[in-house]
């Protein structure tokens, strides 16, 4: 049996509780095994809300928490998830990786070798944020997922709902789509 992932980045919250976290993200995140928070959750109470579907590791991101949490583990980390070396980051242009996350991800080096030295070893699969806006896409055999953000997509009008990524890795294979919470 394999491993179902679920990618989300960039809500922002605002309520200490969480509860400003869109029901429809719990929804899509049925089932999931893990949830990778990307940075921006704005308080922790975000993580306490994912944490009633599946386990919550995080990267900091922009916007915080007030308070240390252990489920957060510095601007980028890497996890082993069902045989895949998973590498999570928030921002790339910040972390010095690439000159553009959007509209085009423009690396300054050929994309292993920028993320090599990012993670210190070679990653399977990139999940990554700070655009607002999903993507994904293959970069030198890695599969590169951007979740966009469920409460403030920059790609449509404000107060819209967003979208969440899901990831299925089975057999040593990962898919990953996109999951729009406006239907």
């Amino acid at each position: 049996m394999g491993k179902r992932i679920g990618l989300i980045a960039d809500n922002h919250s605002r309520a200490d509780d969480g509860s400003d976290l869109p029901d429809g993200v719990l929804r899509a995140f049925e089932g999931a095994d893990v949830i990778l928070h990307l940075g921006d959750a704005g308080s922790w109470g975000t993580f306490d809300r994912l944490a009633t579907v599946a386990p919550v590791m995080a990267v900091l991101g922009g916007h915080n928490g007030a308070e240390p949490d252990t489920r957060v583990r510095g601007l980028s980390r890497t996890e082993t998830i069902d045989g895949l070396r998973v590498g999570m980051v928030h921002d790339l242009v910040a972390r010095g990786v690439t000159s553009e996350s959007a509209p085009k991800m423009k690396f300054k080096a050929a994309p292993r070798e920028s993320l090599r030295a990012l993670f210190g070893g070679d990653i399977d699969l990139l999940a990554y944020a700070g655009t607002h806006v999903p993507r994904i896409a293959w970069a030198d055999g890695m599969l590169l997922v951007n979740p966009g953000s469920p409460t403030m997509p920059l790609d449509r009008p404000k107060g819209s709902l967003g979208r969440v990524a899901l990831i299925e890795i089975e057999d040593g294979i990962a898919t990953a789509r996109v999951v729009d919470l406006a239907g």
